[in-house]
């Protein structure tokens, strides 16, 4: 609209489904045309080899290497050992998977829209998560997956809930945040910026925040004790810092989801729901989030995963939940599915939809 010349995007298909962020992507491609540079910050390889002619990577505040593609096509190794400093192999860690009893279960839960009453957000979900299990919640944005882990996590989401949810085979009532974390249940958000951490507080502080009592004696915090654990908690899942008293706005958005989980884990949760836990960051910090999340996993934690990039899903979880349109329309291994019949799946479950 207003007829610029310079186009910059930063992060521009975050929030957007793979047919969305296709479309976003050939639009600048027709900006192009028109003779409009644009200039795309992505952590997402396949976006940027798809519509640039240069790739510039920056780390740690500089210039790393420029790659032209009219010189030689572009390698998406050479990319990501230009950002992470090291080659991988692999992007996703191998896991040792022992498979446990069955912790969590939910039945048949339904939700409804907090501003729109007559609207069902979750219809009659049925999930269950073994110990030492890492299951995925695949589906497109709008499908209800982040409302349906917060509707668990003490209804922190919607309203008219009902279903049934028992962890180790107990039916349990999670009325509440706090009665979710006393039934060692951690949500993890997809916003870590507004809801996840208090930017401008330090790391020892925004790791302490969900479990006070434990450093707390008759309610009066123990300083030295909140600093050791905050450094036993650094160190456990590796957050790259000056010191636990480093505000969490210096840190780079790999460190800051490490905060987050960190935050998380010292609730000692045996049941965590990550909801788009590598959001925003590069490809070496979503190693790192992984090597946790196996971490996790080994020591006989339930992972419920929740994530937009379906590569994620099929790299890391055990099993996967197919979720359109608020109803679960299809459950397989993580060793059997693909990225073509998770979207069978959900097509389908539109068709269906529609034709009745």
């Amino acid at each position: 609209a207003k007829n610029v010349k310079v186009l910059i995007l930063d992060e521009p298909t975050a929030s957007l489904n793979d047919s969305d962020a296709k479309k976003l992507l050939d639009l600048l491609l027709q900006f192009k045309e028109r003779g409009m540079t644009s200039i795309l910050i992505s952590h997402k390889l396949n976006e940027v080899s798809y519509v640039a002619d240069r790739i510039t990577v920056i780390r740690d505040g500089q210039v790393i290497t420029t790659m032209d593609k009219h010189e030689r096509a572009f390698n998406e190794n050479e990319i990501i050992k230009a950002m992470v400093g090291r080659s991988i192999e692999d992007r996703f860690p191998k896991r040792n998977t022992t498979i446990g009893d069955v912790s969590l279960e939910v039945e048949h839960w339904n939700v409804y829209n907090p501003l729109n009453p007559g609207k069902k957000i979750c219809d009659d979900i049925n999930i269950k998560l073994h110990k030492g299990e890492v299951v995925g919640i695949s589906g497109l944005m709008g499908a209800g997956r982040t409302e349906f882990a917060m509707s668990l996590f003490g209804k922190s989401y919607g309203q008219d809930i009902s279903g049934t949810i028992r962890i180790n085979g107990k039916e349990v009532h999670l009325n509440t945040v706090q009665q979710a974390i006393e039934n060692k249940i951690a949500y993890v958000t997809e916003d870590r910026k507004t809801n996840g951490l208090i930017l401008s507080k330090s790391i020892m502080e925004n790791t302490t925040l969900a479990n006070l009592q434990a450093i707390s004696n008759h309610q009066i915090i123990d300083p030295d004790l909140e600093i050791q654990v905050s450094k036993n908690m650094v160190a456990k899942i590796g957050t790259k810092c000056s010191s636990v008293f480093e505000e969490v706005n210096n840190l780079s958005g790999g460190n800051q989801q490490k905060v987050l989980l960190g935050k998380w884990i010292f609730t000692e949760p045996d049941i965590l729901l990550l909801d788009e836990p590598t959001r925003g960051i590069d490809v070496g910090a979503k190693y790192e989030i992984y090597t946790i999340i196996n971490q996790l996993a080994e020591e006989g934690k339930s992972i419920l995963v929740i994530s937009s990039e379906m590569p994620e899903i099929l790299g890391i979880c055990d099993r996967i939940y197919v979720l359109s349109e608020g109803r679960i329309v299809g459950e397989m291994l993580g060793s059997e599915a693909s990225q073509e019949a998770i979207m069978t799946c959900i097509i389908q479950n539109q068709k269906g939809a529609r034709t009745s």
